[in-house]
């Protein structure tokens, strides 16, 4: 019913600061959510927020999974015509008058955040979603007297699809109005609303790990440098540590190595594909992290059999070779790494005084290209029929 689109994300650095956190949830305790408050039109077919782990919630940068025991809140079908579970929603029948799917519905947190004493805050959470620009999609609110009325912080842009259509977990950060500092009756909630009209892509919208927090600046910033961020299989990458009042350090390189050292040694990967650097740098009371992805690159290799009945130019490198053996040769592909290409050539000549020691075999007919019956003559291809059925095609040089 729906489709998918896939966007290959080929790098990202992020630096995380220290944050006093004020309040969050992660929807392990679904009572403390009020879901599906009405807040438009909605059909029989509506679609609905859920909390389970029927849509399991993953870490930033992972792909969508069912039943992991993480719970994540979801927009999901329900009804006849729903056809699977967690964050797959029903677009409608597109005017057909079978199919209402209309949604418009609110969830919100069921008791007040407390900010007194509170300056600048920043909501953030992790989310999945792709729907349909401006027709079917979800939005961030806040309220600032309890529930009573609702202000909209920002819309939830279409976040992107991994290879097998699942959802890629993204997270998103907000700064929070003025007026929700300093009070004691601040709610934060989700709206979903989508037409009818058929169209739009799973999956609808999950969110997971919800939380408001005051930025603190740290005493530690974490930082570091690679040698290169896109290095050739077989080549290893040197990290040079550019922390800031940091004592102890925590490496994971992504390819289930790590480290404690301030300056890791040179870090090796065993096959193509993107891993996920990351360094937490701590004094001891606070401390940063740091993530970078590097792109490790294919190296090209391959074997190119020729048999000729001359000299033969080898397009790959323009070398005219004149003797029958084995070649290899190296060249940069599209990544700038090395593609190694090895040309196994057997040539085929020899003269007319050559043309019975050629092979163990019996000759029993000699034809021309054409497979007319000629002699032995220099300057020319013939091609050689032996008593067990098989062929060779030689030249004849003199």
């Amino acid at each position: 019913m729906k489709k998918f689109f896939l966007l290959v994300i080929l790098s990202v650095n992020i630096c995380f600061y220290a944050q006093s956190i004020i309040w969050q949830d992660d929807f392990e305790n679904p009572g403390t959510w009020i879901l599906n408050s009405s807040i438009g039109t909605n059909g029989l077919d509506a679609n609905s927020w859920f909390i389970s782990d029927a849509e399991g919630g993953v870490a930033p940068g992972n792909c969508g999974i069912a039943g992991n025991g993480n719970k994540t809140l979801h927009v999901g079908c329900q009804g006849a015509w729903c056809v699977g579970s967690g964050a797959t929603y029903n677009a409608g029948d597109g005017g057909f008058g079978i199919i209402d799917a209309t949604t418009n519905k609110r969830v919100y947190n069921s008791t007040n955040i407390n900010t007194l004493n509170m300056g600048a805050l920043n909501l953030s959470f992790d989310y999945i979603g792709i729907g349909q620009p401006g027709a079917d999609f979800g939005n961030v609110v806040y309220s600032v007297d309890g529930g009573s009325n609702w202000s909209i912080l920002q819309g939830i842009n279409s976040g992107t699809t991994c290879a097998s259509g699942q959802g890629l977990w993204s997270s998103i950060v907000a700064l929070l109005p003025a007026g929700c500092s300093n009070i004691s009756t601040l709610r934060i909630g989700f709206e979903w609303h989508n037409d009818n009209d058929g169209a739009g892509s799973d999956p609808s919208l999950a969110i997971n790990n919800v939380k408001i927090t005051s930025p603190v600046q740290p005493s530690v910033t974490a930082s570091y440098m690679l040698s290169s961020d896109t290095p050739c299989l077989g080549d290893c990458i040197s990290i040079t540590n550019t922390s800031a009042m940091a004592n102890t350090y925590s490496w994971d390189f992504g390819n289930g190595q790590t480290s404690a050292l301030q300056n890791p040694n040179a870090v090796c990967y065993g096959s193509s594909g993107t891993y996920n650097v990351q360094l937490i740098a701590c004094d001891g009371i606070t401390c940063d992290t740091s993530l970078m992805s590097i792109t490790v690159q294919p190296l090209l290799t391959g074997t190119v059999n020729v048999t000729s009945t001359g000299s033969y130019t080898w397009p790959f490198n323009g070398m005219v070779y004149t003797s029958s053996g084995t070649y290899v040769d190296t060249a940069a592909n599209a990544n700038a790494c090395d593609s190694l290409v090895t040309l196994t050539l057997t040539i085929l000549t020899g003269g007319i005084n050559d043309l019975n020691g050629f092979s163990s075999k019996k000759i029993v007919r000699i034809t021309d290209l054409s497979g007319r019956v000629t002699v032995k003559r220099p300057g020319q291809i013939l091609i050689l029929y032996f008593e067990d059925g098989t062929m060779e095609r030689v030249w004849i040089e003199e």
